[in-house]
């Protein structure tokens, strides 16, 4: 049995360690751990690969947005585009880049990290790499296999977030992000951008087109 507090920083020992699952969008490992108050525990990790978030702004406080089905909770949501690297080796800013044609059909002639988030590292590794993309070009879309019926669209930051008060945009990251692009200041300061004639989106826009 360890000694309390013989890691300062609170980190486990690991005892023994074996892979549960693996398919090939994700691993599921278990370690035996010893806590710091050295009770023993079985400790399952979901090992997944960094993916890449885009912000695509159409113009300042404007941004272009994706709505798909989520199977696994039986419902279309609206979402920044995002996934992980078709191959190993391809740089975050790549992925971006693919994802942001693939899902909403653009490409961006200049890039801007924005930060990394931890979607859920309670249980998951990965990291989440978030861009702003710019000056941007619609040169169509090109879904993966599976993807399913991609419907993009293009909102205020406003609308976006009343998206978010209704359910329509639940996703963890996408709603970090937009945090994020609005602490940059790339959002504006009006509070009542978007309110030009009702509650929805300042153009009315929900095709995509920039």
């Amino acid at each position: 049995m360890g000694e309390r507090g013989a890691r300062p920083d609170g980190a486990f020992d690991v005892l023994a360690s074996r892979r549960a699952y693996t398919s090939p969008y994700m691993r599921l490992r278990e370690d035996d751990v010893r806590f710091p108050d050295g009770s023993l525990g079985v400790w399952t990790v979901m090992e997944r690969s960094d993916f890449a978030l885009v912000v695509p702004e159409v113009e300042p406080g404007r941004l272009a947005m994706v709505n798909l089905y989520r199977h696994p909770v039986g419902r279309r949501f609206w979402e920044f585009p995002q996934g992980a690297a078709a191959r190993p080796g391809v740089s975050p800013r790549e992925t971006a880049a693919g994802e942001l044609r693939e899902e909403a059909g653009l490409t961006a002639d200049t890039w801007e990290p924005l930060g990394v988030l931890h979607e859920a590292y309670g249980y998951a590794t990965g990291v989440c790499h978030v861009f702003l993309a710019r000056s941007l070009t619609t040169v169509g879309q090109r879904p993966e296999p599976g993807e399913g019926d991609i419907g993009p669209g293009v909102f205020d930051t406003e609308e976006i977030w009343r998206m978010h008060d209704t359910g329509d945009l639940t996703d963890a990251v996408t709603v970090a992000a937009l945090g994020l692009y609005e602490r940059a200041g790339r959002g504006g300061t009006d509070p009542h951008r978007g309110r030009q004639g009702g509650t929805g989106p300042r153009t009315g826009r929900q095709d995509g087109t920039v």
